[in-house]
């Protein structure tokens, strides 16, 4: 009979730290994210804007329009913004590249041939971007973007 107690209360100790595991989990909150990429004051077109996180969370990107902006999407398209977070930011300048080069080729495209980059070389790279942000909660992010 004490087989069936002890029994009963390491299942009944084992339910109720899994109820209480279930709620614990961390949930990335995420936050609408867009702005303006400008260069002396002029809208900068095809540039590739890459926020890298410094905490959890996915990468988010997009690619700026004709008039500068840009609108932030996850890197697998599933959600629109960002996480909640700091972020180191990245620019790239798509219009160096053939419009059908893919992304990752643009880290082994040599400037040397074609059209050269608008942007200064440290703003390509995530481990030397001086760009900053804070991605904050519960508002519309807007990070506009000057860069020289």
């Amino acid at each position: 009979m004490r087989h069936k107690s002890t029994r009963y209360w390491v299942a009944s100790a084992l339910a109720c730290c899994l109820a209480g595991l279930a709620g614990c989990g961390d949930k990335i909150q995420f936050a609408e994210v867009e702005g303006t990429v400008t260069q002396n004051g002029k809208p900068l077109d095809k540039i590739r804007v890459e926020f890298h996180p410094d905490g959890p969370g996915p990468r988010s990107a997009a690619q700026t329009d004709e008039n500068g902006k840009y609108v932030l999407k996850t890197d697998d398209g599933a959600r629109a913004g960002a996480a909640v977070g700091t972020y180191r930011i990245v620019l790239r300048d798509r219009a160096a590249f053939p419009d059908r080069l893919p992304p990752r080729a643009e880290l082994e495209q040599d400037f040397a041939k074609g059209k050269k980059s608008r942007l200064r070389a440290e703003l390509g790279d995530p481990a030397k971007t001086t760009l900053k942000k804070d991605v904050v909660a519960g508002q519309k992010n807007v990070i506009d973007l000057e860069v020289k």
